[in-house]
Parts: structure tokens; sequence; C-alpha cells
């Protein structure tokens, strides 16, 4: 396995990961190019995936897009959560949140998962 080309960071303000609806998430995206060129470009997906025994569904919300990125460099972000879909775990399907930053070319990634539901916990119908 090769090392990655491009080092990259994702962090949230205050280091809160679980959110109401509608509430506002921020934080900071960085990267740093280890070898050749930097990425051309970055994306910031925030999405949730449906999973059950039958597949998996990913829809992505909203995209910010980073271009022109210096070899080295840190920017910030901040999205308008939706009031639904609801984080929620079932006996047969589960709903989850997530920010994933991805480098282009190379589609290196980092993950971050978010919960996003009244109360700021994932709801149990199991």
């Amino acid at each position: 396995m090769t090392a990655a080309a491009v080092e990259l960071e994702l962090r949230l303000d205050h280091g809160q990961s679980s959110f109401e609806p509608g509430a506002r998430v921020s934080g900071v995206v960085g990267w740093a190019a280890r070898a050749g060129a930097p990425p051309t470009r970055l994306e910031l997906d925030l999405s949730w995936t449906a999973q059950s025994a039958g597949g998996r569904d990913l829809k992505i919300v909203e995209t910010v897009k980073f271009g022109d990125p210096q070899a080295q460099e840190r920017r910030p972000f901040i999205f308008a959560l939706p009031e639904a879909p609801y984080t929620f775990q079932g006996a047969l399907i589960s709903l989850s949140w997530a920010l994933e930053l991805t480098a282009h070319p190379g589609q290196e990634k980092v993950r971050l998962e978010l919960t996003i539901a009244p109360e700021r916990r994932a709801i149990d119908l199991r």
C-alpha cells in the first residue's frame, strides 16, 4: 500500500458531533501535499446513509467545493443542517449522517460521523 499523496484534516468547532435538526455545523478542513503536486480541488460532502439487509442508500445533501488549493492550507466551512431525516437505529434499517472531505485527483478521503436528531441523540427504534 502506498502512502497518501495528501494529508487531510476535518475538525468541527467545539469538538461537537451531535446536533439538533436545523442547527449549523462549522469547522475547518485542512490539507498538506506530501508528494508531487497539490490537489486540484477538494470537496466536503454532507450526506446521510440508510443501511439495511437489502443494501445501502447514500444521499449527498450539500457539497462545499474548495477550488485552487495551495500545497498546504486550512479553510473554514459551515453547513445549515436539514430538519430531517433523523439519525436512527432500527431492527431492520438505520440512518447515519457524515461529513466527508475528498481530495482530487487521488480520491484521498477523511470522514466524520454526525448525529442529527432531537436532543442531539440518535433515535433507537429497536
